[in-house]
């Protein structure tokens, strides 16, 4: 077949044309190979290269052109800018904040993924800001003013699951992340969440008890806590029917954890865990099950808890606390007298409803000693008040799954297998540290008693910026908004 010589000038070796009309022809990579059976060369036609035109002359194919910026982004390229319009309109307080307030953790991710850097930006963003399903990420990132500083290449829905899968690959990579943000001699709080997952790809997601108490297809979650820097840190992935407390250790030395005091509720009670966090010289505060053997509540059954050591205030409320030692460890008894009361009301109405089997008078009797106790064991050499304060930090860390499940909509996956879910994760972490950047701004300026973070996210994304001439101009800022735009720290002047 005959072609016009203005789309002939653009066949190479490995290509053919191919005839679309006589204005249009197309491009495409092609191949050989021998058939044995007819014993001759086979033509295999391969990718599609793009279109050819005699004014308009050779045109790539998007997603060839996006192939080569993902290969250019991986070897560390520098990603394509999209050419801005004059009269286009962007959010600008969000990505501002992001840029100038998290720039130490955007560095940190580049000099750690150098060629994944911009869609893990990217994909945070798009979670903290429209908890962005992986179909939306494109359109919704590709509305920011962050977006004309790092790019939108990759961002296609196809793309970024391909993307996910070669990230989860990388826990390496995650660990040297979430290790950089631990801080030697800080309290690390470790918890447990659960995450349901209908996928029947993966081998993580099976039929457990889940923290809701009903029993469903969950992958569980453990978490790192620090104290110091107030922010979520770690996680790693487990299957469903793994429990806390099998994990625990593995998941602190994955961590790096040697310094510092881990903070552990007592679904990680076990003897093994408790032997191995002193084989790696690590402190801890551990609270411990009602049912430890040891625990003598009949030194708070006197009214004037004339057994007790000692007593001190807590949110203007009497702790008393009764030392003892057990296996060798400090062990600190607390009872909150107000607490007792309440956990008594409730245990006897639930006993008198007849709606709960397990709850019974002869029963109220034998736990009611229990009621409004705590018990903490202490390797850190901390005094009984101390112990206590630095346990009830533990607030955090659940506040942290909370945002994780429930702001940003985290509480159930569509990642069909384990290396994106293990992506997908981390990609959340990201943007629950930027959560929590929010969360510090609120209480430094002493509004969190007013606002939420996620209150912050919305007020700064309604502040837009605007290409005028050669440069972006910031609009009006709404008046209900200022309060926190200015709690957030940017120095944003509208025009």
């Amino acid at each position: 077949m005959a072609y016009p010589d203005w789309a002939v000038k653009f066949r190479r070796p490995g290509t053919e044309l191919r005839k679309v009309n006589d204005a249009l022809y197309k491009l495409y990579e092609c191949s050989s190979v021998y058939d044995k059976e007819k014993k001759r060369a086979r033509k295999i036609t391969g990718k599609y290269l793009g279109s050819i035109t005699e004014v308009g002359g050779f045109k790539e194919s998007r997603k060839r052109i996006m192939e080569r910026e993902i290969e250019d982004l991986k070897k560390g390229g520098t990603p394509r800018m999209p050419q801005p319009k004059v009269g286009e309109i962007k959010e600008y307080g969000l990505s501002e904040y992001i840029m100038s307030e998290q720039g130490d953790c955007i560095e940190k991710i580049k000099e750690i993924f150098p060629g994944e850097w911009t869609r893990i930006v990217s994909l945070a963003y798009c979670r903290l800001r429209f908890q962005s399903p992986m179909r939306r990420v494109m359109g919704d990132f590709s509305d920011s003013y962050l977006s004309t500083k790092i790019g939108t290449t990759g961002l296609s829905s196809n793309a970024l699951s391909s993307f996910l899968r070669d990230l989860g690959v990388r826990r390496d990579r995650m660990v040297e992340y979430m290790r950089s943000c631990i801080d030697p001699g800080d309290n690390i709080i470790f918890d447990g969440t659960d995450l349901l997952s209908a996928s029947r790809c993966m081998d993580y997601p099976q039929l457990t008890k889940t923290k809701r108490g009903t029993f469903d297809t969950a992958v569980n979650i453990m978490w790192i806590f620090n104290c110091g820097r107030h922010l979520p840190v770690y996680f790693r992935l487990l299957p469903g029917s793994v429990k806390d407390v099998s994990a625990f250790t593995l998941c602190v030395q994955d961590a790096g954890i040697r310094n510092g005091v881990a903070i552990i509720d007592k679904g990680f009670q076990s003897k093994a865990n408790i032997d191995k966090l002193d084989e790696l010289g690590v402190k801890f505060i551990m609270s411990l099950k009602r049912s430890t053997k040891g625990l003598d509540y009949s030194v708070f059954a006197s009214r004037d808890n004339s057994g007790a050591d000692g007593v001190f205030l807590y949110h203007k409320r009497p702790i008393w606390w009764k030392r003892f030692v057990i296996d060798g460890h400090e062990v600190y008894l607390f009872l909150d007298e107000k607490l007792r009361g309440e956990e008594s009301e409730d245990y006897v109405r639930r006993a008198l409803s007849g709606d709960f089997e397990d709850y019974t008078m002869e029963s109220y009797r034998a736990k009611s000693l229990q009621f409004g106790t705590l018990a903490l064991m202490s390797t850190t050499g901390k005094d009984a008040e101390h112990a206590y304060l630095d346990y009830k930090t533990r607030g955090d860390v659940e506040q942290a799954i909370d945002a994780f499940k429930n702001t940003l909509d985290a509480d159930h996956s569509y990642m069909q297998d384990e290396k994106s879910l293990e992506a997908w994760t981390f990609i959340n972490l990201i943007a629950l540290q930027w959560y929590y950047g929010l969360s510090a701004r609120l209480k430094k300026a002493e509004l969190s008693s007013k606002f939420a973070p996620m209150d912050m996210v919305r007020s700064l994304s309604r502040v837009r910026t605007v290409r005028l001439d050669r440069k972006w101009v910031t609009a009006e800022i709404m008046k209900k908004d200022r309060p926190l735009v200015e709690a957030a720290g940017l120095d944003i002047t509208p025009f």
